[in-house]
């Protein structure tokens, strides 16, 4: 007699084949989502982070000896003065400036910073327009020039982009440390 082989096949339907498929497809999709949730809790985190900061900048080779930050209006009003009383060169200063609140001003107001150099030169600017409140972030930042001036940039803005849509401020000033000169 021959042997008969026999094969033993398994035979899977086509149902549990398409639970698999959309199995992963659920895992992959919640994955996703988790993603999101954590990446949009991250941005708000960081975004308020930057509500009411001032960051100072020094990154050039001159110290400052005084520096005041304060919002003014059109009738010369003014909000208490938020002073730093130096930055050293090549120093980073950020601090709260949630004291300096624009909502005790009325009309639009405009940024007024007087900054002291240790060379003798001293300059008041003003910038930016700010009609409405303003909580963001205050960035001042000085380097140095080949005509041995600062330049100067001061940005305040809003939200996760730094946005000076509201504000208008991002100016740039080049002053002289000696003499106080601005352009």
């Amino acid at each position: 007699m021959s042997k008969v082989k026999k094969n033993n096949y398994v035979y899977q339907s086509k149902k549990e084949e398409t639970s698999g498929f959309w199995n992963k497809k659920l895992c992959f999709l919640l994955a996703a989502i988790v993603v999101v949730i954590v990446g949009v809790v991250a941005l708000i985190c960081v975004e308020k982070g930057m509500r009411n900061k001032l960051v100072v900048n020094n990154r050039s080779s001159h110290n400052i000896t005084g520096l005041e930050f304060w919002y003014e209006d059109a009738n010369g009003d003014y909000i208490d003065i938020m002073a730093l009383d130096s930055v050293a060169a090549k120093e980073k200063v950020t601090k709260s400036t949630e004291d300096l609140a624009l909502s005790e001003l009325t009309g639009e107001a405009w940024l007024s910073i007087q900054i002291k150099f240790e060379d003798g030169g001293e300059a008041l600017l003003q910038t930016g327009q700010f009609l409405y409140g303003f909580d963001g972030k205050i960035s001042f930042e000085l380097a140095d020039t080949k005509d041995e001036e600062v330049l100067v940039r001061i940005k305040a803005g809003e939200g996760l982009f730094n946005s000076t849509t509201i504000t208008g401020c991002d100016d740039v000033y080049y002053i002289n440390p000696k003499d106080g000169y601005t352009e």
